[in-house]
């Protein structure tokens, strides 16, 4: 009897399609898959695994680490129908009411680039409020409302493309939390001050 019982289990499993096989989405990219994506398969490995999903139109891929966390997230299309930048800040903050929107790009559709929470990167959002395109890494990048050392060295990036970060400390200036340091940009070392709560850059001198 334990036999059949192992035989049925096995037969069971085999014939479950894949999709409904498929691993959980974990929580820290749960908020930016777009509601309904299908799960079109995924590839495993020792170091982790990545995923395929669609929604609409979009493919999604979600990469995963060894342990089953989200790494990042990336569409492979466009973004028709993506909103205008006052509506898609509006639909980012309800995706993560943490996020900071550090710089924004308009041309067809508003493509914001920000730190939230657990989700830094760019997106493009649609009327519905859910991702149009975007391209996210997980991590934890704020925690209390203040930059972490990983958020800073983002906003960085985000604020100055190409800037390779040499050192960074935080220091506190008349009860304001700055990050504090030194980069690099295009063979140029250069001086900065980052606002630890909104991510501004306040200051960016040529040392």
């Amino acid at each position: 009897m334990r036999k059949m019982l192992l035989l049925a289990l096995c037969l069971l499993v085999l014939f479950i399609p894949r999709a409904a096989r498929a691993q959980a989405v974990p929580d820290a990219a749960q908020a930016w898959l777009p509601p309904g994506a299908a799960h079109l398969g995924g590839e495993s490995t020792d170091a982790g695994a990545t995923h395929a999903y669609q929604a609409g139109d979009v493919v999604w891929t979600l990469t995963l680490d060894g342990a089953g966390n989200a790494l990042s997230l990336r569409s492979e299309a466009g973004s028709a129908g993506a909103l205008g930048r006052v509506e898609a800040e509006t639909a980012l903050r309800r995706v993560d009411e943490s996020a900071l929107i550090l710089r924004a790009e308009e041309t067809a559709a508003a493509r914001l680039y920000f730190v939230a929470a657990t989700a830094a990167g760019w997106a493009e959002l649609d009327a519905s409020g859910s991702l149009a395109a975007a391209e996210i890494v997980f991590g934890q990048f704020l925690q209390n409302g203040v930059l972490t050392f990983a958020g800073a060295s983002q906003a960085l990036r985000t604020l100055r493309p190409g800037a390779q970060l040499d050192s960074m400390e935080m220091d506190e200036d008349d009860g304001f939390l700055l990050y504090e340091g030194d980069a690099y940009l295009d063979g140029q070392e250069y001086e900065f001050e980052l606002d630890a709560y909104t991510g501004r850059l306040l200051e960016w001198e040529r040392d």
